[in-house]
């Protein structure tokens, strides 16, 4: 049984103050703590360093082993290092424990943004993936809608810091937990970049493999807040088929180029609606928007996802849909989505 007594935010502390020699800077900010996890009698800390030097490594082990020592009822702290020769030695805006951080962004609203984020973070969390979302449209947050939670709730905090409301088996953030559902937000851009500040840096996120941001629509204050906050491992774009969605979707995308954020790929979201009594499909909104804005950017089709009733009424119901789907053309949808974007993350790590 492991170690539950563990508090990884007092443990991340700790390693933010081991410095690498020569840079002289933390090992948390310089990208090379690989994982921290709880053992039955204490800790065990995974360290990354470009090259096999036991100076470097030695040094680094004294004083992790040192500060992590002084935590009450961290037990026996176990070091391991990991050679990794891709690794950057630079400074970096990462948030502990969580591995990937990927944008969903779109040139405009009603395109279904919000509910490809639920549904893939579904997917992925169905596949045996931990995740979370930050919804970082602070003017219209409809996250909490989407998973059952209405209204201002009282979110656990303990020194200085949020804890995310767990739904599903997804964590989750979102300016609809603090206001009341007809509450309006009149905020400037300065108070916008301070709000996403603090749901990336002081929300305790605890391990993650995903953190997928749901970005509001365009290409404003808080798209170009975030690519200054943290580094970006990619953004995933969604459109409609028709084409004033795609041009707009094309805006996005050359923003996030602008910013040097990769493009991961595009979803083409209600993709034909399938009548549910004889499957034929009707192209409601035109087709072929994904595939076209793919090839204008020059990155893959992640996958389209048909329009179903279930989708429908699942944003009403507070359930992401794939949550319920069993064998049905949206769950082939995503799976083929989620196994696309994935093989892109390590594409584009290689």
């Amino acid at each position: 049984m492991a170690n539950s007594k563990i508090d990884l935010t007092t443990i991340q502390r700790q390693l933010m103050q081991v410095k690498h020699p020569e840079l002289k800077k933390d090992i948390v900010s310089l990208g090379m703590v690989a994982g921290v996890t709880p053992t039955d009698d204490g800790i065990e800390i995974l360290i990354k360093t470009p090259n096999a030097d036991r100076r470097l490594q030695i040094g680094l082990e004294a004083q992790t082993r040192q500060l992590i020592s002084k935590i009450e009822g961290a037990g026996k702290v176990k070091i391991k290092f990991e050679v990794d020769q891709n690794l950057k030695m630079e400074d970096g805006n990462r948030i502990f424990g969580v591995k990937k951080v990927i944008a969903v962004g779109s040139g405009k609203g009603g395109v279904g943004k919000s509910t490809v984020t639920a549904n893939l973070a579904s997917t992925l969390a169905r596949n045996g993936k931990k995740v979370g979302i930050l919804d970082a449209d602070i003017y219209g947050p409809s996250l909490g809608k989407m998973f059952g939670i209405n209204g201002r709730v009282a979110l656990k905090s303990e020194e200085d810091k949020i804890y995310p409301i767990e739904k599903h088996g997804i964590k989750l953030i979102s300016f609809s937990f603090l206001v009341t559902e007809d509450q309006p937000v009149v905020w400037r851009g300065p108070m916008l970049g301070k709000a996403i500040e603090q749901f990336l840096y002081d929300v305790v996120w605890g391990e993650l493999d995903y953190l997928f941001i749901d970005l509001p629509p365009g290409t404003g204050d808080v798209q170009l807040s975030l690519a200054q906050l943290i580094d970006l491992d990619g953004a995933v774009i969604v459109t409609t088929p028709q084409e004033v969605a795609v041009l707009d979707a094309g805006r996005a995308a050359a923003m996030f180029k602008q910013v040097k954020v990769p493009i991961l790929g595009i979803v083409e979201n209600m993709s034909g609606f399938a009548c549910p009594k004889c499957g034929h499909v009707t192209d409601v909104f035109s087709k072929g928007g994904g595939e076209k804005l793919s090839k204008q950017v020059g990155v893959p089709e992640l996958g389209a996802v048909p329009l179903t009733l279930d989708v429908m009424s699942s944003g009403e119901a507070g359930k992401p849909a794939l949550l319920d789907a069993k064998d049905s053309p949206l769950q082939q949808a995503y799976f083929k989505i989620a196994k696309n974007l994935e093989e892109q993350i390590a594409n584009w790590e290689d």
